[in-house]
């Protein structure tokens, strides 16, 4: 009986990892539609686009820092959230300080 934590502990862990794994990978779709919506016109500023970042991202991670900002005709969008937004609660205390980043660039169309 002495494995039964140690299993329960490796089914967190890989719990955990593939939430974060997925909610990178939604974060990126998010950057890259917002980005696709500034680049052709459809959204006027970058603080539009920021807005936009947050509300979509609300979910996963309501403390998350959004950037965006068009540079020699490219966008580019940045986020970064904290990994305890999207953990079990006190699975995995040792991953508590890791911020996960995310950016995504366009060029402008219009």
């Amino acid at each position: 009986m002495i494995w039964l934590p140690i299993f329960v502990w490796m089914l967190a862990l890989v719990i955990n990892v593939s939430m974060i794994v997925f909610e990178k990978n939604q974060a990126y779709r998010v950057l890259q539609n917002a980005n696709r919506i500034l680049s052709t016109g459809y959204i006027q500023s970058e603080a539009e686009t920021e807005a936009y970042i947050r509300q979509k991202i609300s979910h996963i991670a309501p403390e998350a820092v959004v950037t965006t900002r068009i540079e020699n005709g490219v966008v580019t969008s940045e986020l970064a959230y904290r990994v305890t937004d999207l953990l079990v609660p006190q699975a995995l205390v040792d991953l508590a300080n890791i911020w996960i980043r995310v950016s995504s660039q366009h060029f402008v169309e219009y």
